[in-house]
């Protein structure tokens, strides 16, 4: 008999997979949960194959704790075959295991005379008794066969598929969306929660309005951290939909809540009484105004314009009383043909020719856009002062002939940035690190947050000689740091390994702590956080 390699995908008798229950439970820590995996071949041929020659089949259970695996207890697996009749059914089938392997138990089931599956018949491979570990997830049997479609002893290969077998809980809810408040302040955001089951096969997608009244959507699964999802910043009242999908199943709850003072877009707006805007709030249109009767100004109030449109085009506005222009507020226009004017501040956004010379008072200021001085002409100044909130710039180089240009100490205020675009050289002291932060990690779990400044997150992971491989990771922005604290038993001793990533400002970082690898058996670990800021930067977990 000739057996080739393993060639996935090719297996002639495809199984029929059965489980009790379905899907299988997963065990908690107050009870055990028991399942069954019934296999069923033979029924189901190849397309144009009439008959299929099989000397024995081959299953393998991946064991252990995790959501791929199927159980931890794999010595508790009672095994059956069903009963068949005749040679060309195999006589008897008989059950060999293996589970020496801690990762995987293997199963050999072995009829006592070649098997000639044709359709007709079929026999069942029942695994019983399975202790389902607590891990909810899909795990993966692989199948191997040893078959052949002639019969011919020279012709026999093994061919392998795979079965895939569902566990998970009878506990799935998906219930009760709110907002944390119903009613909110126009510009803040809101938290949206729910009820469902801590389960990480669960996905989420949001629903939700733009700004600009288009459906947009999120669907990052950490943004759904503890069932709580944090909506943009909204200035409207707002509908929001949560689907969640479970082994390919959808489920949706909606939710609503109101904005205080909201911004309100609207096609026609029809008042059959006064409209009234705040005091602090201003009416814009941007279209005509038509009044069908008369615009009355209160006395102490004032009409404020853009554009005074003459009656006649390309006429003349003409005021015939006086033209008064409050000391705190401005006349703008272009060329301005006048007498004598009298006013407070000036702007002026075009060029201002001042025949008679340009005057103002000590007490008050000139603004202007760009000032040109003649050349051969000195602008004399005794005193610059930039304008509140605003910065002096310097287009070109400053040529200084005579004196000095002396400052203090260069600051930056507390709102202020200092940007530099070429390379920022202190030949003294510095002094840009914060207060260092850590925390505890707990084993199997991650901790996220985001860096309110640019720093350093280390993560250091020690073991005293158990049975496993503790792992932290450090990853933010697509990149990816470890550290794995290999275990010493042969003489046992300790191990230690230290990690290191700089987080950018404003970037998400996640820190987990687990296993890289090694047996089954107890183990003893531990983990630490350390974050180190480039300035104010603390961060709560």
């Amino acid at each position: 008999m000739t057996v080739s390699g393993p060639n996935a995908d090719t297996n002639l008798v495809k199984p029929a997979r059965g489980t009790v229950p379905s899907p299988l439970r997963v065990s908690t820590m107050h009870e055990l949960e028991y399942g069954t995996v019934v296999l069923r071949f033979g029924r189901d041929l190849p397309s144009g194959t009439s008959k299929v020659y099989c000397k024995g089949i081959t299953l393998t259970v991946p064991t252990g704790v995790s959501g791929a695996d199927l159980t931890r207890e794999p010595s508790l697996i009672t095994t059956a075959v069903s009963i068949v009749e005749g040679e060309a059914q195999g006589t008897e089938w008989w059950v060999d295991r293996d589970t020496t392997d801690p990762n995987k138990a293997v199963f050999s089931f072995v009829p006592d005379t070649t098997a000639v599956f044709d359709g007709t018949w079929a026999v069942s491979l029942t695994l019983s008794g399975i202790e389902v570990n607590p891990s909810i997830g899909t795990v993966t049997l692989a199948v191997e066969e040893t078959t052949s479609t002639t019969g011919a002893e020279d012709s026999y290969q093994k061919r392998n598929g795979e079965v895939e077998v569902k566990k998970g809980n009878d506990e799935f809810f998906f219930r009760s969306l709110h907002p944390r408040s119903v009613v909110i302040n126009r510009g803040s955001t809101v938290d949206l929660l729910w009820e469902a089951p801590a389960d990480n096969r669960i996905t989420y997608t949001m629903y939700y309005r733009k700004a600009d009244g288009t459906e947009t959507s999120d669907n990052v699964q950490a943004n759904f951290a503890n069932r709580v999802w944090k909506s943009p910043v909204l200035d409207d009242n707002a509908n929001f939909t949560l689907k969640a999908t479970l082994d390919g199943q959808d489920y949706f709850l909606t939710t609503s809540l109101t904005v205080n003072n909201p911004n309100v877009v609207v096609n026609t707006l029809n008042a059959n009484s006064n409209v009234t805007v705040a005091a602090a709030g201003t009416l814009t249109t941007h279209g005509p105004v038509q009044a069908n009767n008369d615009v009355t100004i209160k006395s102490d109030k004032a009409l404020k314009v853009t554009l005074v449109d003459p009656v006649v085009a390309n006429g003349t506005v003409t005021v015939r009383g006086n033209l008064t222009v409050s000391a705190d507020k401005k006349l703008t226009a272009g060329p301005l043909s006048a007498g004598a004017v009298t006013t407070g501040a000036v702007t002026a956004g075009g060029l201002v020719t001042a025949n008679g010379g340009l005057t103002v008072k000590s007490d008050k200021t000139l603004s202007a856009g760009e000032v040109t001085i003649a050349n051969g002409k000195v602008l004399s100044v005794s005193k610059i002062k930039s304008p509140v909130n605003s910065a002096i710039e310097l287009q070109n180089s400053i040529n200084q002939t005579a004196g000095g240009i002396t400052t203090g100490s260069l600051t930056v205020n507390v709102n202020g940035t200092l940007t530099v675009n070429g390379t920022l050289a202190a030949k003294g002291a510095t002094d840009l690190l914060g207060a260092p932060q850590s925390w505890s990690l707990t084993w199997n779990s991650s901790k996220t947050f985001t860096a309110p400044t640019s720093g350093l997150a280390i993560a250091l992971v020690h073991s005293d000689g158990g049975n496993r491989n503790p792992m932290v990771t450090i990853t933010s922005e697509g990149r990816t740091t470890r550290a794995s604290a290999l275990k010493f038993n042969s003489p046992p001793r300790d191990g230690r390994e230290t990690t290191m990533l700089g987080i950018r400002k404003g970037k998400s970082c996640t820190v987990w702590f687990g296993d890289s690898g090694g047996d089954s058996g107890s183990d003893y670990k531990s983990a630490w956080l350390i974050w180190i800021p480039f300035g104010a930067g603390s961060i709560s977990l």
